[in-house]
């Protein structure tokens, strides 16, 4: 059929609009799978059914109960663009990590902004095992734009840029540059080689000829000033990047949108890239020196417009630097730890962070960092108990940033309280109850249904040697004699009881190590006592080589456990030629449960 003139036309301005437009996600169907203990495998989707959370196939089959072992997998969408990437992840024992960008750690807890579903998350301080920024980058300055500071430390101002409550995307503002040739400028302390500057902005999709806003970077090239400009309106439709000084950029316009979006500019020693929402606006050559200031203006080339809207908003500002991971580092469980990105270590008692720096003592005296020189803390393990959960227990990990590396995948183990079209939610030993939105959801892996409670996050390292072959236990160096622990209990549920422990390197009785047979003769044990009584011995649980860690369940005799203060003790045999041999094994996490409670 023949289409008309006018409506061709239509057509293939719509095809060119779409080739350089954002990308818009249709909406997607559930696309889950369950895996069955059996490795029977059956499609459908998870749902709650008559209160309780269930499997339903999608041909109308019986809903299929979730029993330990089973494996939901899930196809999870890559997660917006605009949400950024988060600065900072919190390790929360072994395996299980949460990212966000950082708020602030104090002697009580860790405070995430902007979480798995955007929202803060509170970690209690004892959960906390380590705060990390994400591997080669280090946050160089970060700004919410909740206040305007001048001088060195903060933005020299031009006009009259000003904070607004609305529209906003992270705190209570954002910076306000209108088309009157206001200027924010920030110098940097020290200048960047190689990073990436982040940024949220707001188009408000006006058109105004002749008037301009755009984002600066300004560095120090090896023959003078070198330059980036991001042009994000409001002269054309399209958004714009330039260059000076000697940057040859390829630039691949795309239509502005009204709404929220991400800037994002990557400088190299080798290359530039400039996107925005992870769709490709120019690319080319490096810059020959360090960037040294940021600019966020606007520009009339001559009367102001007074069109309606003709206004830009920014917001989530970061500069990250790019760096090499250092290696070689020592470990002292028993005081926290700045870990620099030179490589040097600094131990003592962490005060406080936030995004910006870091307060440790050290010998009596507070050593103030920043962010852009330490690329962790990890903090003193001490055995503080989490809070109690209940219900179907399971394994969930999810997407936290766009991407694809093992690296955005965070994973939490806790309690499946609801599942909604929208979002899953788990309560957690240390983190409170988190939502999670669906469609990041990779894998549910299901532990069993019951009561469980931590009773140790942290790692150890039992036996007489130091680790320095692979696997390294954590940390390297054991500790000396054997370990202590001891859970309050408010009451004793009528359930079968268990100790359940994640282990590494343990002897197995029977696993085919050529000290298994000491350990049948009953040398190289590693021996549970609960309240004072024996309990069982960890070998005996062992199958394998041991050399990835596994969950093993040890069953604590009814009657053992008792309403208030319990204690636990993990103590080790020696060889019978040589009781100061011991088996080197690392326990990675200790819990007491209640199955089907």
């Amino acid at each position: 059929m023949a289409i008309p003139r006018g409506d061709l036309k239509s057509v293939l301005s719509l095809v060119v609009t779409l080739a350089v437009s954002y990308v818009v996600l249709p909406c997607r169907s559930f696309a889950e799978s369950l895996t069955r203990p059996d490795g029977q495998q059956i499609s459908g989707r998870l749902t709650t059914e008559s209160g309780d959370i269930r499997f339903v196939p999608e041909k109308g089959s019986a809903a299929v109960p979730l029993e330990r072992g089973s494996v939901v997998t899930f196809s999870p969408a890559t997660p917006s663009a605009l949400a950024g990437v988060p600065s900072f992840r919190l390790e929360l024992g072994h395996g299980q990590y949460v990212s966000g960008r950082l708020g602030l750690l104090d002697q009580t807890s860790v405070r995430l902004l902007g979480g798995p579903s955007g929202l803060p998350v509170t970690v209690a301080r004892a959960g906390v095992l380590s705060v990390t920024q994400r591997p080669g980058e280090a946050l160089v300055f970060q700004d919410g734009f909740e206040t305007l500071n001048s001088g060195q430390a903060g933005w020299q101002q031009v006009g009259e840029p000003e904070l607004a409550e609305d529209p906003r995307f992270v705190g209570q503002h954002s910076l306000r540059i209108d088309n009157n040739g206001s200027s924010v400028t920030h110098r940097l302390a020290e200048p960047v080689g190689t990073g990436r500057l982040d940024l949220a902005f707001h188009d408000s999709g006006a058109v105004a000829p002749g008037q301009q806003w755009f984002v600066d970077l300004l560095f120090q090239g090896r023959s003078g000033p070198e330059s980036i400009r991001a042009i994000l309106g409001w002269s054309e439709e399209t958004l714009a990047v330039e260059s000076s000084g000697g940057i040859s950029l390829a630039v691949q316009r795309l239509s502005r949108k009204p709404g929220w979006h991400r800037l994002n500019i990557r400088f190299g020693s080798d290359q530039t890239e400039v996107a925005v929402d992870d769709n490709e606006l120019a690319h080319g050559k490096a810059p020959s020196g360090p960037l040294t200031e940021i600019r966020i203006a606007s520009y009339s080339s001559g009367k102001p417009a007074e069109a309606p809207g003709v206004s830009a908003h920014v917001d989530d500002l970061r500069l990250f630097r790019f760096t090499e991971p250092s290696g070689g580092y020592e470990t002292d469980p028993s005081q926290d730890e700045a870990r620099l990105i030179v490589g040097d270590q600094l131990f003592g008692s962490l005060r406080s962070a936030d995004s910006t720096s870091i307060v440790i003592e050290v010998l009596g005296r507070n050593v103030s960092l920043s962010w852009s020189e330490t690329s962790g803390l990890y903090l003193k393990r001490r055995a503080v108990q989490g809070q109690s959960i209940q219900g179907l227990l399971v394994q969930m990990s999810w997407r936290s940033s766009p991407g694809n590396t093992p690296f955005d995948v965070d994973e939490i183990e806790g309690a499946l309280t609801a599942v909604t079209d929208s979002a899953l939610t788990i309560a957690t030993p240390y983190a409170g109850t988190l939502k999670v939105p669906r469609d990041r959801v990779v894998r549910l892996r299901v532990l069993g249904r019951g009561q469980r409670l931590v009773v140790d996050p942290a790692a150890h390292h039992l036996g007489n040697e130091l680790s320095l072959t692979a696997p390294v236990l954590d940390p390297p160096q054991p500790q000396r004699g054997p370990l202590e622990e001891t859970f309050t209990l408010d009451d004793i549920p009528n359930a079968p009881a268990a100790l359940v422990l994640d282990v590494l390197m343990v002897i197995g009785e029977t696993s085919g190590n050529e000290y298994s047979k000491e350990v049948r003769d009953g040398a190289l044990r590693t021996n549970v006592k609960i309240n004072g009584m024996p309990v069982d011995y960890l070998n005996r649980h062992i199958m394998s080589s041991n050399e990835e860690p596994e969950r093993i369940r040890i069953p604590i005799p009814q009657g053992l456990l008792r309403k208030g203060l319990n204690q636990l003790r993990i103590e080790q045999t020696g060889r019978a030629a040589e009781p100061d041999e011991l088996d080197d094994l690392g326990i990675l996490g200790i819990a007491v449960e209640f199955s089907g409670s």
